[in-house]
């Protein structure tokens, strides 16, 4: 080989002479450079995208601003107690404090969201890599989402809804800023005030109240857990029954147990011993009584009234108290189901209203059944109130001066001139007859007149007085004009012919059971702003003395024979006297017993939607009356609410 080339032509070229150590070195570059080529092209992307993190993290702004109506607080409305709730108005959430929030609820909601919550920056770097293999491999983009990613996804503004990448993305790099610039207590106190846990009810406290009828630090720890298991899936999860997803949520809540067991919460012991909780009705859905709907109606109606903000009364907190007492409540609807009254058909229809007489407010009252449909036989003028309106003309001529003990022609039928002066039964006139079961009575004192309730004497005293002096008392009483008004010059006003609200009838009553002032009745006795600070009621008249003290007790003195050999008979009660009237109208299509004692004046109607008969109804045979079921309601209700009451104010 080597003479070859030796012997090659001169233009041919030799190799260069190369030493072995040199061909070596040559040979171990090339896999560095492999390497280096190969490192270059790896972390190229990892550098990319670290540039893209470092920019998109220095480009996204703190948030500042919650999103629209996720702080919104309504108003919780109370009991008299002030501290027992009916409902809601407005979003329901109330914001509780941190020391206000039980340690257990909150490792529970973390065993249940986010165990790593406080080693964490704020975002999971394990979730956030399931995200990334979920879109690439065409997944959903899903899961992985810390508190503080929620709570940036769900409390402030700038962040949608949309499931894709470009916004997870955009998520993380606000929770890293929200968990940088804020403590982790507080974060978790923003979600627990904020978050969803079903039932209507946003914020951990609106959720015990909605679950178990309890404020947030009073829950157990096995409460805890359930409404901690509740925040995946609120619409789905079911509380109770045996479907599919009532047992997916007891898997969740002993999910969450194990968690808190394997974050050092709770011992497996202990765990073990804990009950799946029984949750209750929802609190602000209408309780058993099924009134709540009515009383929502009637409070904001008296808001509006009050001239209290909307604004204030959705969004701002305030604390709304009424005179409304629960067990009074039930007692209500306890008289009426000794009645049968949810048995009734349904165009039977019935109501019951109770007033303080010292201060007009409502403290309980009855709009029927739920199961026969909700309806307002309390606030509306539903049927004529028949001869409970006859007290107002006696009131108005002991006012002008008529003694107690004048009396009035009680035969029956009579017919009157427009002057009151009587007119043969074939001459030009207005007629009346007693109901049969008084018939003609003859000549009787005015007492003995509303004990027996005769109408022909009753309206002669008003045609005598002056019809204008009956309307004018039943004004100053407190009842309306839009419901008096029209019947001003008709003589048939003193027999019941106006419809008039139940509570309006049972106001009016207290006036002779307070001494003779005029009460306006009300549901709301008090607001408290956000602050604790009592809020104005503008609008709130206080009662007007319509009558002397003497003047009321005088009609007192005749109410209380109504109900002792009286009409009223059924009404007594068994420890104390009692004044009131009964009411029936024409063909017995409603009847009426509004009475009081000195701490409580009430209402009980009832009538036929149709205007047909009340009759035999279930428990009830015959013809009803206001001496019958009405008076037997009535004292059937006051017996149970009196008891342990004085006998006197």
């Amino acid at each position: 080989m080597r003479q070859r080339f030796q012997h090659a032509p001169k233009w041919f070229p030799r190799p260069r002479h190369r030493p072995r150590h040199a061909a070596r070195r040559t040979d171990r570059r090339r896999p560095f450079r492999r390497w280096r080529t190969a490192l270059a092209l790896l972390l190229s992307p990892l550098l990319g995208l670290g540039t893209f993190f470092v920019v998109g993290y220095a480009g996204t702004p703190m948030p500042t601003q919650p999103k629209d109506g996720v702080t919104d607080e309504g108003s919780p409305v109370y009991y008299a107690d002030g501290v027992t709730p009916m409902f809601r108005l407005g979003a329901n959430r109330e914001v509780v404090a941190h020391e206000q929030i039980p340690d257990h609820v909150r490792w529970a909601v973390l065993a249940a969201e986010d165990r790593g919550f406080y080693d964490e920056p704020g975002v999971s770097p394990k979730g956030i890599l399931r995200a990334l293999v979920n879109n690439a491999t065409g997944k959903q983009t899903q899961g992985g989402s810390t508190i503080t990613q929620q709570l940036a996804r769900n409390y402030y503004q700038g962040l949608s809804k949309d499931r894709t990448m470009r916004r997870k993305i955009r998520e993380v790099f606000v929770a890293l800023k929200i968990d940088r610039n804020k403590g982790k207590d507080e974060i978790l106190d923003l979600y627990l005030n904020t978050v969803y846990f079903g039932r209507q009810a946003s914020g951990v406290q609106a959720a015990a109240r909605a679950f178990f009828h309890k404020d947030v630090w009073d829950v157990t720890v096995g409460e805890a857990a359930l409404l901690a298991a509740m925040i995946q899936q609120p619409a789905y999860f079911r509380t109770q029954g045996d479907d599919p997803a009532a047992r997916a949520l007891r898997a969740r809540w002993r999910y969450v147990l194990d968690g808190m067991v394997s974050m050092g919460r709770l011992t497996r012991e202990q765990a073990a011993r804990i009950p799946f909780p029984r949750t209750r009705r929802e609190w602000n859905t209408p309780d058993e009584s099924g009134q709540m709907l009515l009383v929502r109606e009637r409070v904001m109606a008296e808001l509006r009234e009050l001239g209290v903000p909307m604004q204030d009364v959705l969004n701002g907190g305030l604390k709304i108290h009424t005179g409304l007492r629960r067990d009074w409540m039930e007692h209500a609807a306890e008289a009426m189901r000794e009645a049968r009254e949810p048995s009734w058909p349904d165009d039977v229809r019935a109501g019951l209203v109770a007033v303080d007489p010292a201060t007009g407010a409502i403290t309980a009252l009855y709009g029927g059944a739920p199961e026969r449909g909700l309806h307002d036989t309390v606030f509306s003028a539903s049927t004529q109130v028949g001869s409970t309106f006859k007290p107002y003309a006696l009131a108005a001529a002991l006012r002008r001066g008529v003694p107690l003990w004048s009396t009035v022609d009680g035969r029956s039928p009579l017919k009157f001139a427009p002057d009151g002066r009587l007119t043969p039964m074939t001459a030009p006139g207005y007629r009346v007859d007693n109901d049969e079961k008084i018939g003609s009575v003859g000549r009787v004192d005015l007492v003995r007149a509303t004990a027996l309730s005769v109408n022909t004497g009753y309206v002669q005293l008003a045609l005598n007085l002056g019809l204008d002096h009956v309307h004018r008392m039943a004004r100053d009483l407190g009842i309306p004009g839009e419901h008096i008004d029209p019947f001003r010059r008709q003589a048939g006003i003193v027999l019941g012919a106006p419809a008039i609200p139940a509570v309006h009838q049972a106001s009016a009553y207290a006036a002779f059971a307070n001494g003779g002032t005029a009460v306006t009745p009300h549901l709301i006795t008090r607001i408290v702003d956000g602050d604790g600070r009592p809020y104005r009621l503008p609008g709130r008249s206080p009662g007007r003395r319509v009558l002397t003290p003497r003047q009321a007790a005088q009609v007192t003195l005749a109410l209380q024979e109504v109900v002792r050999r009286g009409t009223g008979r059924r009404a007594a009660l068994p420890d104390r006297p009692a004044a009131g009237k009964t009411g029936t109208t024409d063909h017995n299509r409603a009847a009426w017993f509004v009475g009081y004692v000195p701490q409580l004046s009430a209402a009980v109607m009832m009538h036929h939607a149709e205007g047909a008969t009340l009759e035999d109804l279930p428990g009830h045979r015959g013809v009803v009356s206001g001496d019958t079921l009405p008076s037997e309601i009535w004292a059937s209700f006051m017996t149970k609410v009196t008891r342990g009451m004085p006998a006197t104010r």
